[in-house]
This record gives C-alpha cells, sequence and structure tokens, in this order.
C-alpha cells in the first residue's frame, strides 16, 4: 500500500487523519469557517461545494478556492462535490459535474479531489488523468445510503477504484445490522492487505460509528468528524474524535 502526502499529512502512517467538512452556504461564514479550523484537531478540511449557494455559477470555483486554501494555510483542501445520488445537497447535470471538478482541478489551489466511481467512466478518466497533472490526489468515492452491499461487492468495487488509478479509495455504506459493519470492517481490513492504493471506509450512523474510530486496526486512512457542521449520519465531534484515536493507538 502506498501512503499519501499531501502537504505536512502523510495518509497511511500512524494514526488515521481527520478530515472535517465546510458545509457553509455562503462566501464570508465559509471562510469564516475554514479560519476556525486552524485552532481545531483537522488534519484535512473537506470543502463540500454542493452546500456552496451559487457554486454552478460561473466562476465560483476560482473565486473561492484560493482564498479558501490561502485561510486554511497548511491544511489540506479536498474539493467535493457529492452528487444527489450519492446523498449531496444540490442536483447538477453529469456535465456540471465534470466542469466543476475540472475548474477545482485547475484552480491550484485543491489538495485532493474527490470523484465519484460511478459517474460517466470516461470522465472519471479523464478526471483522474487532469487530476495527476496537475499534482492534485484522487480520492475516488462510493456512497450507498440505503445498505450495505455484501462483503465481495465491497472489494470488487474498491479493487475497481485501485485499478482506475484512485490515490484513496473510498466507500461508504448505510448498515441496518451490526453484522454490516463487520462486513465493512472486513471487507476494509482485506483491501488494505491487497490493493496498492490507501482505503477510506465507513458505516454510517450510531450503528457504525466503530468504523469510524478503528482505522488504524482495519486499515482505513483518514475518518470524517464534525466541526460544527456534519455532513454524514454519524460523525462525532473532532476534539472527540482525536481523543479516542490517541487512546487506541497508545494501546496498540
Amino acid at each position: 500500500m502506498n501512503n499519501v502526502k499531501i502537504k505536512d499529512v502523510i495518509l497511511g502512517e500512524g494514526i488515521p487523519k481527520i478530515c472535517a467538512p465546510l458545509v457553509e452556504t455562503g462566501f464570508d461564514s465559509l471562510i469564516r469557517e475554514a479560519g476556525r479550523f486552524t485552532t481545531l484537531p483537522v488534519d484535512v478540511a473537506e470543502w463540500r461545494a454542493d452546500w456552496y449557494v451559487g457554486i454552478l455559477d460561473p466562476g465560483a470555483v476560482d473565486r473561492v478556492m484560493p482564498v479558501l486554501a490561502r485561510t486554511l494555510g497548511r491544511i489540506p483542501l479536498l474539493f467535493t462535490f457529492r452528487t444527489h445520488g450519492e446523498g449531496g445537497n444540490l442536483p447538477a447535470s453529469a456535465a456540471d459535474y465534470r466542469t466543476l471538478l475540472e475548474r477545482a482541478i485547475c484552480s491550484g489551489s485543491a489538495d485532493l479531489v474527490d470523484i465519484e466511481l460511478f459517474s460517466d467512466d470516461h470522465a472519471v478518466r479523464d478526471l483522474i488523468k487532469l487530476a495527476h497533472e496537475n499534482n492534485v490526489g484522487v480520492i475516488l468515492s462510493n456512497h450507498d445510503f440505503t445498505a450495505t452491499p455484501d462483503e465481495k461487492e465491497l472489494l470488487k468495487r474498491l479493487e475497481r477504484m485501485d485499478f482506475l488509478g484512485a490515490d484513496i479509495a473510498k466507500i461508504a455504506v448505510m448498515p441496518g445490522s451490526a453484522s454490516d459493519v463487520l462486513t465493512l470492517l472486513s471487507a476494509t481490513e482485506k483491501a488494505c492487505r491487497t490493493l496498492s492504493c490507501q482505503v477510506i471506509s465507513m458505516s454510517m450512523k450510531g450503528t457504525g460509528l466503530i468504523s469510524r474510530i478503528s482505522g488504524e486496526i482495519f486499515g482505513s486512512c483518514l475518518t470524517f468528524g464534525s466541526a460544527g457542521g456534519a455532513s454524514a449520519p454519524g460523525q462525532i465531534d473532532v476534539g472527540e474524535l482525536r481523543g479516542i484515536l490517541e487512546t487506541i493507538h497508545r494501546n496498540l
């Protein structure tokens, strides 16, 4: 498994890193919240651009990204536009989705970009190529807000992400039972032994909370916590999350 270095952060080494979402709807509140991140135990900041009012307007990405990156300083910036089908806040056409990601990649301000696995296959390949040409790391992702696929299917999706050239393969699922959480953790453990890319995995809601804190054991290199605004069910406060991760690390 290849570690991924973004600024001063190394994904795949030591304690799983903490990513917190920025879900503000306007420029002033977004930049203010990003400034607050620099005082919190946040390793990576994810701009959830699907929450931002006017994100589809021409020039919005170019206006926001440089200021956001400067405000975050040494905290790496992950650009994500989550589509409606995978739990996003704003509908967008396939063409708009691709254009947004291209602008973010070429902005010179993104350190990582999230690309959804089940987007148009040609677009996914082109976006990965463009990202790597611009020294932007790629998270290929898949989110299932209705169920947890079986282990074979989870591994198939993660392997596909690795094959396509992801730096990090991410999968998030909704558990219907404790056994679903075990399925996710088992798939994660197997993937981290067999894939060349890093893995991020999580089971959502309170039922899946154990998956957000056990990455150092099962192989998930990054976990998502809340610094005020949560972007998915089951995220807990970043301060509380850091303490739990450090406790686990000290006892391994």
